[in-house]
């Protein structure tokens, strides 16, 4: 073997000779977590922890995907940053896939370092209700809107802009956060109710992303059968209830993926009371939302849903069976498989938005802005400090 410095590394020959012994521990426990998911998973599938979906690609869809992206460079002692939000339209049936329209909303300037990456995000939530604005104008509605965003907006939104312990430092932040706070207000308390489940005839809204499994089996274990509106048997619960322990130690999010299937979903979980005090919107956390996980393909990953309403609304529109339509209508917008496959508006909206995270056009931008400003005679001292950035 050839002389390297890890070599003659003490700490990387211990690493080595760990991970050499390590091996076969690591494949003992997870063969034993393996047969444990293997023991359980028969009875938790039979008991309705997860749902087989029929898929029907030949009924008309129309949907929409919204997605917004940001970027930012250091420049002039802050930062210079872009941020956009896209929605994009199709009308599906079958292999009939027709684009109708895109919508886009863009916001390039400048801007302190003070919480500079959490403010981008703020940035691109407002951009997002403009744009589900534009939508709910239009004299006829999608079926499905889709977003890549949370519904409800907590700790990890808003952070420390709401804390008491710095007034003045703050001010600045919690006065961006109140504008978006009541604009997301404002959406809401006047398209709310034209929505589905609270509307009979209205759009379905839901976000989806990647999120941890974890919430379906602690609701189970904490509150039983009324955790959820799909039916559960029994004795699945009290398996769960019986059993926590070890499904902690296998490893929840490890239980759930070994007995979700591709075409198949979660049962559904309340998502209401979950959320902090100072979480917005208000209204969609009075009402309630729903969550459940789906999976599409052989190669995909399981995505979670969240939707409006929680589980006494949705009994009073079909409840499980509604509940599996919307499933079912997620994977049949899905037209790849792979593991980062989502519904095919949704797909679309997040690629068209990647050209606002390169960092090409705000090099571009800083570039222009320091011309601008060698033109304008700007203080030579200040300015001299800035040009070595380009």
């Amino acid at each position: 073997m050839s002389s390297s410095p890890d070599n003659n590394n003490p700490l990387a020959q211990e690493m080595a000779a760990q991970m050499q012994l390590g091996v076969f521990g690591t494949v003992g426990k997870l063969a034993r977590q393996l047969r444990a998911i293997q023991r359980i998973a028969p009875q938790l599938k039979d008991g309705g922890l997860v749902r087989k979906l029929t898929i029907d690609r030949t009924i008309r869809r129309r949907a929409v995907g919204l997605a917004a992206g940001h970027q930012s460079i250091s420049a002039f002692g802050g930062r210079l940053y872009s941020v956009g939000a896209l929605s994009h339209e199709i009308t599906a049936a079958g292999e009939d896939i027709s684009h109708s329209r895109q919508q886009s909303r863009l916001d390039i300037g400048d801007m302190t370092n003070l919480e500079a990456d959490r403010r981008l995000e703020w940035k691109t939530y407002t951009l997002i209700y403009e744009l589900l604005d534009e939508i709910f104008i239009q004299p006829e509605l999608p079926n499905l809107i889709l977003l890549d965003m949370p519904l409800i907006m907590g700790r990890d939104v808003y952070a420390q802009s709401l804390a008491e312990q710095d007034p003045e430092m703050d001010r600045e932040l919690k006065a961006e956060i109140q504008s978006l706070r009541d604009k997301v207000e404002n959406f809401w308390s006047r398209q709310l109710d034209r929505c589905f489940p609270f509307a009979e005839t209205g759009p379905i809204i839901v976000s989806l992303g990647r999120r941890r499994f974890g919430s379906l089996l602690k609701l189970l274990e904490d509150q039983g059968q009324s955790a959820t509106p799909d039916p559960i048997d029994f004795g699945a619960q009290k398996l769960i209830q019986d059993d926590w322990a070890q499904i902690l130690s296998i490893g929840i999010d490890r239980v759930l993926a070994g007995i979700l299937p591709a075409d198949h979903r979660t049962a559904a979980f309340n998502r209401q009371g979950s959320q902090d005090k100072d979480a917005f919107p208000k209204a969609l956390i009075e009402k309630g939302s729903l969550g459940f996980h789906y999976l599409t393909g052989v190669r995909g990953a399981p995505v979670q849903v969240e939707t409006l309403g929680d589980a006494a609304i949705w009994h009073t529109r079909g409840a499980e069976a509604t509940l599996d339509r919307l499933a079912a209508e997620l994977i049949a917008l899905t037209y790849f498989d792979h593991r980062k496959s989502l519904p095919l508006p949704l797909w679309y909206a997040q690629r068209s938005v990647e050209v606002v995270k390169s960092k090409k056009w705000l090099e571009f931008y800083r570039q222009h802005t320091l011309k601008a400003m060698r033109e304008e005679q700007v203080e030579r001292t200040w300015l001299s400090g800035w040009e070595e950035e380009s």
